[in-house]
């Protein structure tokens, strides 16, 4: 009886130590990425996984893979390398030197020197506060880290990593309003561990397509800050009545109105994070975009 038990609080101990980890072969991450175009935004989702020993330069690292389609059932390797030591994640392209991603050896108030080879330049960040979000496996810390320099706060979810996704520390720090990253859901073993309660899937792929022969109805600026999108800005380039309506990826309808004007500002700070189309209705002609909050 003490034998079983003993191989029992083994076995627990390295499910906890392997949940921890962020290198793990057994884990898949789905990572939505917003691309920016002239008039709307398009979105689509990436997976990623870290399986195949590499040395280099006498260093071991996993090779990083990224499927595109829905099922990942296609990979193909990602041209990259990371590496877990001591709780510090480490990630490298090829013919390019290593950079930190991840320490997890902080406590509050701890001030960490990130060097995302995927951000726009090396910065420091500081822990400022820890939380927890439920996951399939229990409940998990969630730590905030804050810059000096730049207005957005980075979310690193313990094993999972960021809330920008696994590759992505760093990168929403500079903000922006387009060009964002999402980490969507990370699975362990095939089971879904961890889901982005903002989504209602681990997969977006979506395309909303305007009639390039059409008459350009608005067109969409924002203003982002900590918190979020906080406001857009509607330009219109018709006259006469036009009809704005904002509605969820579920279908729900968040926001409608009708203007005459020339402009419209809309306040979205009330509105839940997640993913909007915004249409635009005017002569018969509807135009739409999409926009992250």
């Amino acid at each position: 009886m003490k034998n079983v038990f003993l191989l029992f609080i083994i076995a627990f101990s390295a499910l906890q130590l392997s949940s921890q980890q962020i290198v793990d072969s057994t884990k898949v991450w789905s990572n939505m990425q917003e691309f920016c175009h002239p008039d709307s935004s398009v979105y689509s989702t990436d997976y990623h996984k870290f399986h195949g020993d590499t040395l280099i330069n006498d260093t071991l690292y996993k090779k990083v893979w990224i499927s595109e389609d829905e099922d990942y059932e296609n990979w193909n390797f990602f041209g990259t390398f990371i590496r877990e030591e001591n709780k510090r994640v480490y990630y490298r392209e090829m013919f390019q030197n290593e950079g930190l991603i991840y320490d997890f050896n902080l406590s509050l108030g701890d001030s960490v020197f990130l060097s995302n080879p995927r951000a726009a330049t090396s910065l420091w960040l500081t822990l400022s506060e820890i939380d927890s979000v439920e996951t399939a496996d229990g409940f998990r810390e969630r730590w905030r880290l804050e810059s000096s320099e730049y207005s957005n706060d980075e979310y690193w979810i313990m094993g999972i990593g960021s809330g920008a996704g696994v590759l992505n520390s760093g990168t929403q720090i500079f903000g922006g309003l387009c060009g964002l990253y999402t980490l969507l859901c990370e699975k362990e073993n095939d089971e879904t561990i961890y889901q982005n309660p903002d989504f209602e899937t681990c997969y977006v792929n979506q395309v909303i397509g305007v009639d390039e022969h059409a008459e350009i109805t608005c067109k969409l600026f924002g203003l982002r800050n900590k918190k979020g999108l906080q406001q857009i800005e509607l330009q219109f380039f018709v006259q006469g009545k036009k009809q704005i309506s904002i509605i969820s990826l579920s279908g729900k309808n968040i926001f409608s109105t009708s203007t005459n004007t020339e402009s419209l500002s809309i306040n979205t700070g009330v509105f839940p994070t997640g993913l909007y189309i915004i249409n635009c209705l005017s002569k018969g002609n509807r135009q739409s975009a999409k926009f992250l909050k």
